[in-house]
């Protein structure tokens, strides 16, 4: 009885729906193998592989936070042991942190910014010059504004950044004096 409605009557809207489906994911497969293939015959083949999703290990990023210009020793040793161990990247943030009360600082913000910009590239060579013997990617990037949102932009521009790791409440003192501190390492939510 159902093969004569579905002769009588052809597809349901159910079927249909499916094949609509069906033909706009092909689609974006064929787009995004297009795409692949664009980026890969332009010479950058890392990002045609992260396109493609291939392999799943490539491109995992891990987000480090320093404490504003610098990182500390521990956070740079944590960060590099687990990059390598993960098969991570590193994305290293700086995030210069203006009061709310900017207005004594305003018309002065391009320049401290662009200060703190030259200051965060000097105090990074040294993390940047390790990963690089290490073997572990490595990127950098400076930010102005409140630090959480600050690191909410990065994890949405630098795709497939899985965990962040951030310097110790504990005093810069006590961080450089190698006392014992508790690193703190955050798992970063999937887009919904």
């Amino acid at each position: 009885m159902i093969k004569k409605f579905k002769k009588r009557f052809g597809k349901s809207d159910r079927e249909e729906a499916v094949d609509v489906k069906k033909r706009s994911g092909l689609r974006e497969a064929v787009e995004r193998v297009t795409d692949a293939i664009t980026f890969a015959e332009a010479g950058f083949p890392e990002h045609a592989r992260e396109i493609l999703g291939e392999p799943e290990t490539l491109g995992r990023k891990i987000l480090v936070v320093g404490h504003e210009d610098t990182f500390s020793r521990p956070v740079i040793d944590y960060a590099l042991g687990f990059a390598e161990r993960m098969g991570y990247e590193i994305v290293a943030l700086n995030v210069l942190h203006l009061p709310k009360d900017s207005k004594k600082v305003g018309p002065y913000c391009s320049l401290i910014a662009k200060e703190f910009q030259n200051t965060c590239e000097e105090s990074i060579a040294e993390f940047y010059r390790e990963a690089q013997e290490r073997g572990i990617g490595f990127h950098h990037v400076v930010k102005v504004g409140d630090p959480d949102k600050c690191i909410k932009e990065v994890t949405d521009e630098i795709r497939r950044i899985e965990f962040v790791i951030s310097e110790p409440e504990a005093l810069p003192e006590v961080v450089a004096k190698g006392e014992e501190v508790v690193i703190p390492v955050y798992a970063v939510a999937a887009p919904a």
